[in-house]
């Protein structure tokens, strides 16, 4: 009886888990996969524009663990040692972009961090192809993903939507 009884609770927490993972935060793999960089194609995401946040907003904190929409634009890319690149150099942009609200910062505390974690995501963004991330460097881009950090930068991980502006 105990066994029947500790298989519901668990399937109705899994069922309630996945029901929240699938209301936050829908992947859009075909959207991903069939991007044309700088369209405005019908497939893009819908942004719900009263909940997209600044960059500034999410570096006032709070949001560790939410999904939520940000809004920023490239302004570099995350090196190895966990100090930020103001360019586009080749190989700096191709896993963690950085983020800001004005498009000229330079400065590390303005900024935030887009962690591309699917190879996807990074084709998607053309980031795979060098001849291709100049055009993404000082674009403004409204991704959606879960708050987190990222060697010590607040951070949007496991990327679900974004679209280039």
């Amino acid at each position: 009886m105990k066994r029947i009884v500790m298989a519901v609770v668990i399937s109705a927490m899994m069922y309630a888990a996945a029901a929240v993972t699938a209301t936050s935060c829908t992947w859009m793999d075909e959207v991903w996969a069939s991007y044309d960089k700088g369209s405005n194609k019908s497939d893009e995401p819908e942004i719900p524009m009263d909940e997209v946040m600044s960059v500034e907003d999410l570096l006032d904190g709070g949001f560790v663990g939410d999904t939520v929409w940000v809004k920023g634009f490239v302004v570099g890319g995350l090196l190895s040692d966990g100090t930020v690149d103001f360019s586009c150099d080749e190989g700096v942009l191709g896993t963690v972009v950085v983020l800001a609200d004005d498009v000229d910062c330079d400065e590390e505390d303005d900024c935030m961090v887009l962690h591309l974690t699917k190879k996807a995501h990074k084709e998607a963004l053309g980031l795979d192809q060098s001849a291709v991330k100049s055009k993404i460097y000082h674009q403004q881009i409204y991704a959606q993903g879960k708050v987190a950090t990222h060697k010590g930068f607040p951070s949007l991980t496991n990327l679900c939507n974004y679209k280039l502006e």
